[in-house]
């Protein structure tokens, strides 16, 4: 019998919180979908907002507390336990950056992802770390896809030019290109819950009210490696379904566009 191929995403990110901003709704899908989930955090997020509502957290108290937010947060989504890289937050732009890259590497290297996502130039937000973190992933995906068995392909995450509008983000024309339009409907309470665990920070709580608007039901990622022609209409996910096979045919959802364990789980930076 055909054995099914193995797929693996691999999401690269800063901080806490921003796997689930941004591809939350796309991790749980294809998590439900059998594929494996990895997340690398390059930080704890250390000096993030101490706390929410009536919540006040102690500064020395935070790192703790978002690793656990982001450990909740992804056994929710199905995935498999983060990759913490130990940086310190907001200094990843002085930190050497081939040091960085060849961590990234190395949890490339141990988990064989064929899809990688990251943040484009601009980090969306305009974050030196998320920054950073695009130039690390993208120069390390760079250097792995040429010892990749299987070739692997590169997302930035994007949005459509009217939402980067609507809210006065400067974004490089890469980050508005979409290449594939993930259809997060049924999966979305997923992320805004995602949202809510990460209780020390006020902008996920923002971002979970925001995200409740039916003009959030999609994710958006710009396919920058291998390049496709800019005439192409958006895929609705990263591979196609397989022949027969349908959204019916999945594992039901419980509360989706048309259709080395060591290394893993500890610092290693």
């Amino acid at each position: 019998m055909h054995q099914p191929a193995r797929h693996c995403i691999l999401a690269v990110f800063a901080h806490p919180d921003d796997e689930t901003s941004t591809a939350a709704g796309t991790l749980t899908k294809y998590a439900r979908e059998g594929v494996d989930i990895h997340v690398v955090t390059a930080t704890r997020g250390e000096r993030g907002a101490l706390g929410t509502g009536d919540r006040h957290i102690e500064r020395r108290d935070l790192p703790a507390i978002r690793e656990a937010e982001l450990r909740a947060a992804l056994t929710l989504y199905g995935a498999n336990r983060p990759i913490l890289l130990d940086y310190r937050d907001q200094e990843l732009i002085t930190a050497d950056f081939e040091t960085l890259t060849q961590d990234v590497l190395r949890a490339m290297a141990a988990v064989r992802p064929d899809v990688v996502i990251t943040f484009g130039p601009s980090g969306i937000s305009e974050h030196d770390d998320h920054k950073t973190m695009h130039r690390a992933a993208t120069e390390a995906f760079h250097r792995y896809r040429h010892t990749a068995v299987v070739a692997p392909r590169l997302y930035y995450v994007a949005m459509p030019h009217e939402v980067a509008a609507q809210f006065a983000l400067h974004l490089h024309p890469s980050e508005m290109t979409l290449s594939v339009c993930i259809d997060i409907a049924d999966v979305k309470p997923i992320k805004l819950q995602g949202l809510r665990t990460y209780r020390s920070q006020t902008d996920a709580q923002e971002l979970a009210v925001l995200f409740e608007s039916n003009q959030f039901s999609k994710e958006w990622f710009y396919q920058a490696h291998p390049v496709l022609s800019s005439t192409e209409s958006p895929a609705s996910g990263f591979w196609p379904c397989p022949e027969g096979r349908n959204e019916m045919d999945l594992p039901p959802v419980q509360i989706g566009c048309d259709e080395p364990e060591g290394f893993l789980d500890e610092g290693n930076h």
